[in-house]
């Protein structure tokens, strides 16, 4: 009996070193295939993904410039597309898209898994092999496939597609909009600094009229109050002079934060031209509509949204998977059996309104689509008409400025000689210097002015890039239908 015992205590011994050999190789090979899909998971080429919407936004391969140099618009326009991290953030959100859709491919391939099962029991008496033993285990090689969804993962790559065209166009838009803030800023620090040649250029004048009217003043010839008045106007201008240098320094900060270069002390040289007459307003509209990097954007997501609602109205259609399981070990019963399948059925029949509630979302998320396409185009057409006015009307207030500079000019030269021979007084002198004054300030504020209204309609058409980069973009695709429902109303303009 004693015999029989020991002999009983050493197979369960051996089996259970056997077993703890099993689980300590299971867990072996199932750290290695951890260790293997890990390092396949940080095998990722961030250089690559990062590169992917570079392309998008590349228009020259490298901007090469020190702080200090001579910066033309057209530079600034390429620093900034080079390294805003606006845009960067913008180009992260497409390649997410990108990635989505490859997450819609794979619902279309099958799956396969490892499954190492350790299941342990207090042991039984029982005859049914497999049932007595206290320690099973299992490694499973499971695969699972579907093989019908109601054409949902079919729609899921078609919205998933539209979406990517969206992100899109909506990096290249942010762009149109980054490159405006660029030109209307550069424009603006050169229109101030402009402005204080004009007045640095008053003060001197000024302060040697202060000199002079001292002079008199102290020989009598003039009263106190002309000495007084040319002393304010001389404060006033100095005034002005200040402020239009802080206008320098805080529109070189602003451009430099666009442009991520230290511009504090770098000559602006402009670079752009005006061309030599504007195109018609039905020119700009032609061009806005087959331009407009927002407007593709929003018909782009109403497709989307559009496949979206065929994607709900898939939930009403049965689906159908198939699961397959092979046994690279098993002790489970029956453990004779090396594979099994399963063919699953799934036949919505009561979902307590869920699906008609998501059908119905997905409509809804369609007619708002489609309004906002409707809304944005006449935003589009809105911004072009206004752009183009403001163009015609500096065109026209530029010719009137030169007439008015002109008159001023003549106007002081005569005050000052009537001031001269007795027969004006400093009064007029002083208003005419003002007049002329504040008619040189505006022709140098025209001057820019009007190439910012120019690049403000480039922007209304989509085109500011190119306008300002130099550079010939690719070719535009064709712009896609325009997004309609019949349950939408909308406007007639």
């Amino acid at each position: 009996m004693k015999r029989v015992l020991m002999q009983k205590f050493r197979r369960d011994q051996s089996n259970t070193q056997t077993r703890a050999c099993r689980v300590a190789a299971l867990i072996s090979a199932s750290g290695a295939t951890l260790i293997l899909l890990s390092a396949g998971g940080c095998t990722a080429n961030q250089a690559q993904d990062v590169q992917t919407y570079r392309d998008v936004l590349t228009l020259d391969s490298s901007v090469d410039y020190s702080p200090g140099e001579p910066l033309t618009l057209s530079k600034a326009v390429l620093l900034t597309n080079q390294t805003n991290e606006t845009l960067a953030i913008e180009g992260e959100n497409y390649l997410q898209a990108i990635i989505d859709r490859k997450r819609s491919v794979a619902s279309f391939l099958p799956t396969l898994d490892l499954l190492p099962t350790y299941r342990f029991q207090d042991a039984t008496t029982s005859p049914i092999p497999g049932l007595s033993e206290s320690e099973q285990f299992d490694t499973t090689l499971s695969g699972n496939i579907t093989l019908f969804d109601g054409f949902r993962n079919a729609n899921r790559l078609k919205a998933s597609d539209m979406t990517i065209e969206q992100h899109r166009w909506l990096l290249l838009d942010l762009r149109e909009s980054l490159l405006l803030d660029v030109a209307r800023v550069y424009y603006r620090v050169l229109r101030d600094e402009q402005r204080v040649l004009v007045l640095e250029n008053a003060v001197t004048v000024q302060e040697e009229r202060v000199r002079d009217i001292r002079a008199r003043q102290r020989i009598g010839v003039v009263r106190p109050l002309d000495a007084a008045q040319t002393e304010a106007q001389l404060s006033q201008t100095r005034v002005g002079l200040l402020n239009a240098q802080n206008a320098v320094r805080t529109g070189r900060i602003a451009l430099s934060f666009l442009t991520g270069t230290d511009l504090a002390n770098s000559p602006l040289s402009d670079g752009f031209d005006l061309p030599e007459s504007p195109p018609t307003l039905d020119e700009l509209l032609s061009i806005a509509k087959a331009n407009r990097q927002d407007l593709a954007a929003a018909s782009a997501q109403a497709q989307a949204a559009r496949h979206n609602v065929d994607v709900a109205i898939g939930k009403y259609a049965p689906s159908v998977s198939l699961n397959l399981d092979y046994f690279l070990t098993r002790d489970t019963f029956p453990s004779e059996s090396d594979w099994l399948g399963m063919l699953r059925v799934n036949i919505p029949i009561f979902s307590a309104g869920r699906i008609e509630a998501d059908v119905r979302q997905a409509w809804s998320q369609f007619r708002q689509s489609v309004l906002g396409y409707s809304l944005l185009r006449r935003q589009i057409q809105q911004d072009v008409e206004l752009a183009y006015q403001d163009v015609r009307t500096s065109i026209a207030r530029m010719t009137e400025l030169k007439v008015q500079l002109k008159a001023a000019q003549e106007s002081l030269r005569q005050a000052e000689a009537s001031y001269q021979e007795g027969l004006g007084t400093n009064l007029e002198r002083i208003s005419a210097q003002d007049q002329l004054l504040n008619s040189q300030l505006l022709l140098a504020s025209e001057v820019y002015d009007q190439k910012t209204f120019y690049l403000t309609a480039y922007r209304a058409i989509g085109s500011i890039t190119e306008g300002t980069s130099g550079l010939a973009l690719p070719p535009q695709p064709a712009p896609r239908a325009v997004p309609e429902s019949p349950f939408v109303f909308l406007p007639s303009k």
